[in-house]
Order: C-alpha cells, then sequence, then structure tokens
C-alpha cells in the first residue's frame, strides 16, 4: 500500500542557537520538523524549498527534496534560549519561492504551506485537487535584517475552498489579529491554535476540542511545524479530528522531550 505523500514548502534555514553560553548552528526550518512530524505520522515528506551556497548540513534520508532553488546566502536566524524562553533575531534574509517556478508537484496528496518569514504568496498558490495546511508563523512575522522578529497584523487571506487546517501559536494569532470565524471564512476546516507546554486547541464549525499537555520537555524550537506535519498528515490519511488530536498531543509531548532524535519519536 502507498503512503500517504505530502509536499512541505517554506525555506531551509540557518539556526545559531545560543544556550547555556554555547553558540552553535544546526538546519531549521519547515522543511526540516514538519518533514519529521509527517514522517512520524507514516507519511513520506516530499519538499519544495530554497537552499544557500552556505547551508551545508546533512538532512535526514526521509526527506524526499522534490524542488530546490539555489540562491547564494541562506536564510538565517539567531535563536537565544534563556530558561525555556526563545528569542529570535534574523541575521540574513533569505529568498522568495516562486510558486510559478515549481511546476507541476507531482504525485502528492496533500502540502503544507509553512513559510518562515514571507517568503510564499498564499495568491500564488493554485492548487485546487489536493488538501492544503497553512502555518500562519511566517505569515505574520516582521522580519528585518539585524533585528529581533516581531509581529504584523493580516488583513488579507485568499479564500481556497481546499484549505484543511491552519495553524498559529497564541503569540501568532493574538499578535496577527487571526481571528477564528474569518479563517473559517476563507475556506479553512480546522484551525490548530497552540499554547507552548500548555497544549492546543482545534477549533472548526462545530465548536472546539482542546487537548492539555501532561508530560513536557525543553525543546523549543520547530515544535508548532512537527504539530502541523503530524496533525495534517494523519487527517489526509483519513483518521478522525478527535483520534488525530489524541495522538498529535501524544506525539508533540515526545518532540518537546527528545527533539528531532528519530528513534525516540517512533518508539
Amino acid at each position: 500500500m502507498r503512503k500517504i505523500s505530502i509536499g512541505i514548502m517554506g525555506s531551509y534555514t540557518i539556526d545559531e542557537i545560543h544556550e547555556n553560553n554555547i553558540i552553535y548552528e544546526k538546519a531549521g526550518g519547515s522543511p526540516i520538523y514538519s518533514s519529521l512530524g509527517v514522517y512520524i505520522a507514516g507519511g513520506e515528506p516530499h519538499v519544495y524549498s530554497i537552499k544557500g551556497e552556505d547551508f551545508k548540513f546533512e538532512l535526514p534520508d526521509y526527506i524526499k527534496e522534490d524542488f530546490i532553488l539555489e540562491t547564494k546566502n541562506n536564510l538565517k536566524f539567531e535563536i537565544i534560549i534563556n530558561n525555556g524562553k526563545r528569542t529570535l533575531k534574523l541575521k540574513s534574509p533569505g529568498s522568495k519561492i516562486d510558486f510559478n517556478k515549481i511546476g507541476p508537484l507531482g504525485n502528492i496528496d496533500g502540502l503544507i504551506i509553512n513559510p518562515v518569514c514571507n517568503e510564499i504568496d498564499l495568491d500564488q498558490i493554485n492548487v485546487l485537487n489536493i488538501p492544503l495546511a497553512v502555518d500562519f508563523q511566517g505569515i505574520v512575522r516582521k522580519c528585518e535584517t539585524g533585528k529581533e522578529i516581531t509581529y504584523k497584523e493580516i488583513n488579507y487571506i485568499p479564500y481556497k475552498p481546499n484549505y484543511m487546517v491552519a495553524h498559529a501559536n497564541i503569540e501568532e494569532k493574538n499578535n496577527g489579529k487571526l481571528d477564528i470565524k474569518k479563517l473559517l471564512d476563507v475556506g479553512f476546516k480546522e484551525i490548530i491554535i497552540s499554547y507552548g507546554d500548555l497544549g492546543f486547541e482545534i477549533y472548526n464549525k462545530n465548536g472546539v476540542l482542546k487537548e492539555t499537555v501532561e508530560n513536557r520537555g525543553n525543546y523549543e524550537v520547530g515544535n508548532g511545524d512537527f504539530l502541523l506535519g503530524f496533525y495534517f498528515t494523519l487527517r489526509v490519511k483519513g483518521v478522525k479530528i478527535e483520534e488525530a488530536a489524541r495522538l498529535s498531543k501524544l506525539a508533540s509531548q515526545k518532540f518537546s522531550i527528545y527533539g528531532p532524535n528519530l528513534q525516540p519519536l517512533l518508539s
């Protein structure tokens, strides 16, 4: 039986991590963390992204790169982690992902649109035959080189009948003025709002489903991307909302404890 194939569209990042008086670099961005969520949920991740000449990291074998735009400089963040709090600063800007240059998306069953810093224009996305998921983190962000990431209000979201899942954390929702009713009106069937170590809520036309985290670790990078990748894959596979939410909570708890370490997440 063929695995569910899920596309992930968004930028790779180089993350310069400052933690416990140690500085190191690692690969990041939605292609890393959403792909992991897709894979752990039993799907096959297909990436559509941008990669700079300075991106020298080896990627996991399960990531299939269907389209990579190569540029000189990769998008780069400085991430300061202190007492469980994360500060994000843009060190080097990335390039736009021109959807019209990608061509046919191949045999995928769903597409996650997960920008990091405004590199994707939702108006360009014209795929109508598969369900779509959108992470609003990189849509509500205001990205200026050398400055800490802030937020901007979102006044316009194009309607698409095949929107399935939206995701934002509570900070992004509030600062971006994302309204649940408006998200439902433009086509989204389910909206995930995450609350960090408290859990998440899933809104749909019938109300809200709440999942409270019982056991959470200290890993603070990529949690929302992982959650969206995992949950969306289950929903595309036909898993019902309640069961997909329950399984997503358990998987997210593991991710927050072990980070992107494959074997503990698979066990």
